[in-house]
């Protein structure tokens, strides 16, 4: 499937959405299924160009099955690259659809240092995108508020067994939730979410920590750092502070009413 040696990996269906060649293509939902159990992706859920491409849209909403999905990762190969001085333009290919437009908006004009400037990824590189699902002009395409080069290739493997995992795991919760028999002893939770979906892959252990507590508070200042630091009891407070600096450089949180109080992007 990423051999990108030779380019139409994927073939079209009947109803005009593309199916993956390993078979992994968005599950349809049946005609009648009008009521959907509208379950949100409340963290980045793996995906693939080809379940982009296939979600159905409500207004600025986009669903895939049943699920809401909020953000999405997805990685492949960077097939084209343009550049301006606030936004470079990808067009990034998994082989499971024809390649996605990609948007990342940066700040590269004259005036800005070169140690700052956002440095495009090169064509034929394999790349992990995480972002938001939009659609300008009837077309698909990503904005995306990360993109990192992919340096180990079992990256590639990982990533379709997540996809799969992830669509495996919301297909239980959304039946659970019709049965009434949600269990949340089945659900990959950390810190208390029942999303599925409260660890990032990338982040550390005391990076997800953070990340989950931020994100589970529900105020609209946000999560104060002393408090952070009360719930996580052992770990150092200088840790805890270089962890949120992360999370907030990644574009996971940001600083609400001052430097000690945060949101998560996703909340």
């Amino acid at each position: 499937m990423w051999n990108n040696q030779g380019g139409g990996g994927y073939q079209q269906g009947g109803d005009g959405g593309y199916m993956s060649p390993g078979g992994f293509g968005t599950p349809q939902a049946s005609q009648g299924e009008k009521k959907r159990v509208r379950d949100r992706a409340s963290n980045l859920l793996p995906t693939t160009v080809a379940e982009i491409l296939n979600a159905t849209q409500n207004d600025e909403k986009f669903y895939s099955g049943e699920v809401e999905v909020s953000q999405v990762t997805f990685v492949g190969i960077v097939r084209s690259v343009k550049e301006t001085n606030t936004r470079i333009d990808y067009e990034i290919d998994d082989m499971s659809g024809p390649p996605l437009d990609v948007k990342q908006f940066v700040d590269n004009d004259e005036s800005t240092p070169d140690s700052e400037k956002v440095t495009a990824m090169r064509e034929n590189t394999y790349v992990r995108v995480s972002g938001h699902v939009r659609s300008f002009g009837g077309k698909r395409n990503v904005t995306s508020f990360r993109i990192e080069p992919i340096t180990d290739m079992n990256e590639l493997t990982c990533h379709i067994l997540e996809v799969i995992h992830s669509h495996a795991l919301l297909a239980q919760q959304s039946s659970d939730m019709k049965s009434g028999s949600l269990n949340n002893n089945n659900m990959m939770t950390s810190g208390g979410d029942s999303t599925g979906f409260g660890v990032v892959n990338g982040l550390t252990a005391t990076q997800n920590q953070v990340h989950v507590i931020i994100r589970n508070n529900m105020t609209d200042e946000g999560a104060n750092v002393e408090q952070v630091c009360k719930q996580l009891r052992g770990v150092p407070e200088k840790a805890i502070r270089e962890a949120i600096d992360f999370l907030s450089s990644e574009g996971h949180i940001y600083s609400t009413i001052d430097e000690d109080h945060y949101k998560a992007t996703d909340s």
